[in-house]
């Protein structure tokens, strides 16, 4: 170690002898030598992740990364072929898999706030910061934390405002990865959840990345519509969360698609692998809602009388006997599936209770995030 020179020393205090400091420079300095490099934040997004859910996860990590914090971006699950074709396209490599966190651990969440979607070992890891298009659902963590949940289309959006405001302008393979978010949870801005500012970002990024955007959206819905290589409970899992709904855990599954066709086609193995679903889970029902892109509508398929009654009762739509239900215009589960289903709920319930026990209720806490 080099002998520290007479500027790098503290100034001399009456009474403490030169020698002291000198010792007390060495340890200080042997001490910040031997700490090593910040320890590195493992961002993520959600379980059976989507493609906002990856690309979010990688343009957050280069976020943090240019703020001077480590970070590296991980996945928990199997990429769709949406995403496949994303990162093919922009010339990434897929993330590490990522099946738990350890006790400490620095960790960043991105597309999600639910621990019911996140890795084990969550409650003992330090969540160094959220980022995320929905309401909230209960994550506790152990400290303070930086959160920025905004309602915008997809998570992307939201990085991309958040590089905007920081006048950081993202390098062209980081534009295309929140360019994608946009496109994909957007539905190419069919969607309801689709806002004006999303529009604007999506046509700045596509001029940063140098993607032709309406031809790069039309190739992302016809990736995620290759689906002829998925059993049908692998179809049910492709895009699916748990929700408490009237007092029943349920998986509402989406399977968004510009060749509606192909997945209808296997109405009876669906049915099936959703009764199977719900029993191996412990699950009381599987909902599957079949999203017609192009057409702008969804078709609901029942496993059960009783999701039939509850989608009947949300839409007016009866569940005809081959077990499946048009319904024009639904395109979103965040935005019209689940709110559907819990109105119906709410009133089914208020029916239900004797008008002579009824009471103001105390406000609720926020339903689970979709």
């Amino acid at each position: 170690m080099r002998a520290p020179t007479r500027s790098a020393l503290p100034a001399a205090r009456p009474g403490l002898p030169k020698l002291l400091l000198i010792a007390l420079h060495l340890l200080l300095s042997a001490a910040t030598e031997c700490s090593g490099p910040p320890t590195r934040v493992s961002v993520f997004g959600h379980k059976i992740p989507d493609t906002d859910a990856i690309c979010s996860a990688m343009a957050y990590a280069w976020e943090l990364e240019s703020r001077g914090i480590p970070a590296s971006a991980f996945r928990l699950g199997e990429l769709n072929r949406e995403t496949e074709y994303v990162l093919r396209t922009l010339n990434l490599e897929t993330p590490p898999l990522l099946e738990s966190v350890s006790a400490g651990d620095p960790v960043a969440v991105v597309d999600t706030n639910n621990p019911k979607e996140l890795p084990d070992g969550m409650d003992r890891a330090v969540v160094h910061s959220i980022v995320d298009h929905h309401k909230l659902s209960g994550l506790i963590t152990r400290e303070p934390l930086e959160v920025d949940m905004r309602a915008l289309c997809s998570t992307g959006s939201i990085l991309y405002a958040r590089a905007k405001a920081a006048g950081r302008t993202p390098p062209p393979h980081v534009a295309g990865l929140m360019l994608s978010c946009i496109l994909s949870d957007s539905l190419v801005f069919r969607s309801p959840t689709t806002t004006a500012l999303d529009r604007q970002f999506a046509e700045e990024l596509a001029l940063i990345s140098g993607l032709e955007m309406q031809k790069h959206g039309d190739a992302m819905l016809d990736a995620k519509a290759d689906i002829g290589h998925l059993s049908a409970k692998e179809l049910i899992m492709m895009d699916s969360k748990v929700y408490t709904i009237g007092g029943l855990n349920m998986r509402i599954s989406v399977l968004e698609t510009t060749r509606p066709g192909a997945a209808l086609a296997k109405r009876a193995a669906l049915q099936d692998a959703m009764r199977q679903t719900a029993q191996e889970q412990g699950l009381d029902e599987v909902l599957l809602f079949v999203v017609d892109v192009l057409d702008e509508s969804a078709t609901f398929v029942s496993s059960s009388t009783r999701s039939a009654e509850m989608v009947g009762r949300a839409w007016g739509s009866a569940v005809g006997r081959s077990g499946t239900a048009k319904l024009p215009g639904v395109l979103s589960r965040k935005k019209q599936i689940v709110p559907a289903l819990e109105a119906a709920a709410d009133v089914a319930a208020e029916r239900a209770e004797p008008a002579g026990s009824r009471r103001v209720q105390p406000a609720q806490m926020p339903r689970a995030a979709v």
